[in-house]
């Protein structure tokens, strides 16, 4: 019988890391991370006032806009679009049976939000902590209650 091969992804809003297991027994081994000061775009921030537009053309009324969303907010959802990029460029193609996401609960709102089908199809479970700093070697118990590594 063929060991079921787990993909675990721990993220958090600065930093993610991509770990497998390689079947019940085995522990779990970091293979890559990445952090959102990687991406220029992650960092840029909004103005520190509403913008400002003109009721049309020659008119003189000028009318505020609030901010859909805060900068940290912003933040968050650039960060994860990178995080499920990523994520979803190591699946392709490697053999993963499942998935395992773990994430502080909005972090992991953004990230199932942002999963592509396939991806949102093979995820077995989630877990929302925050475990992004937790040495890999200490992980395994973390994740108990949804899998045998």
């Amino acid at each position: 019988m063929r060991a079921v091969r787990t993909l675990v992804l721990v993220a958090g809003e600065g930093a993610a890391r991509l770990l497998v297991n390689e079947g019940v027994g085995r522990g779990l081994a970091e293979l890559r991370s990445i952090a959102a000061g990687d991406f220029p775009d992650v960092d840029v921030g909004v103005a520190d006032r509403p913008g400002r537009g003109s009721a049309g053309p020659g008119e003189m009324a000028l009318h505020g806009f609030d901010p859909h969303a805060t900068e940290r907010e912003q933040r968050r959802a650039r960060f994860a679009d990178h995080v499920v990029a990523w994520l979803a460029a190591a699946w392709e193609g490697a053999g993963y049976d499942r998935l395992i996401v773990a994430a502080p609960p909005r972090f992991l709102g953004e990230l199932r939000a942002s999963l592509p089908e396939a991806l949102a199809a093979a995820v077995a479970a989630d877990l929302s902590k925050d475990l992004v700093r937790v040495p890999s070697r200490e992980l395994a118990g973390h994740f108990a209650g949804v899998a045998a590594f």
